[in-house]
């Protein structure tokens, strides 16, 4: 097992580590949160992401700060989509996620779950836009625009960066499968 000590990805002081990883095509990444109060994190604490294939990167709720409590994010509508903003060398990268398959209005819950295929979620950013989708039974899997395989889960917990995939598409990735919750999340994976 890794341990955060072993990674050393510029991480804010008083960061709570809560994963460190190696991820193939991605090399080692860590996850954690600022706490509450943090000088680096604000009034509200949140979420870090660091590691070797990965630029700094957060993603927010609509219009609002990721607050301790509220820290997973709905991916939201093609009209009121999430915000996500990565942290690149020259500048940073906002972006929008959304699930513009979705229904609108009551019957959104009950009708998502009948065609997995419609379960999609949409990140868009840096003139770039990637879909996440369903892959077999429990796996999962990203697709960039012109059909360029990004991502996917293979024999359950095995997850591989495709050689196309660039920081901007791990930094993208990994942000918003860590961020969105289990209520978009399950959908996707057929649940």
């Amino acid at each position: 097992m890794l341990s955060a000590t072993d990674f050393r990805p510029d991480l804010p002081p008083g960061a709570v580590i809560s994963v460190a990883w190696h991820l193939d095509g991605a090399g080692r990444i860590v996850a954690g949160s600022l706490p509450r109060g943090s000088p680096h994190g604000g009034a509200w604490g949140k979420r870090v992401l660091r590691g070797e294939g990965i630029w700094p990167a957060e993603m927010y709720r609509r219009d609002r700060e990721i607050t301790e409590e509220l820290d997973v994010v709905e991916p939201g509508s093609a009209t009121d989509p999430a915000r996500i903003v990565v942290h690149g060398p020259l500048h940073d990268i906002p972006g929008l996620v959304d699930q513009p398959c979705l229904p609108t209005g009551g019957w959104t819950r009950s009708v998502a779950r009948l065609r997995r295929d419609a379960c999609r979620i949409r990140i868009r950013a840096g003139g770039r836009t990637w879909w996440i989708r369903a892959s077999r039974m429990f796996g999962v899997r990203v697709v960039r625009e012109n059909g360029v395989d990004v991502y996917c889960t293979r024999g359950g917990r095995q997850s591989v960066f495709s050689a196309e995939a660039d920081q901007l598409d791990v930094s993208v990735v990994l942000l918003t499968l860590g961020s969105i919750p289990s209520s978009a999340y399950a959908p996707i994976l057929g649940f």
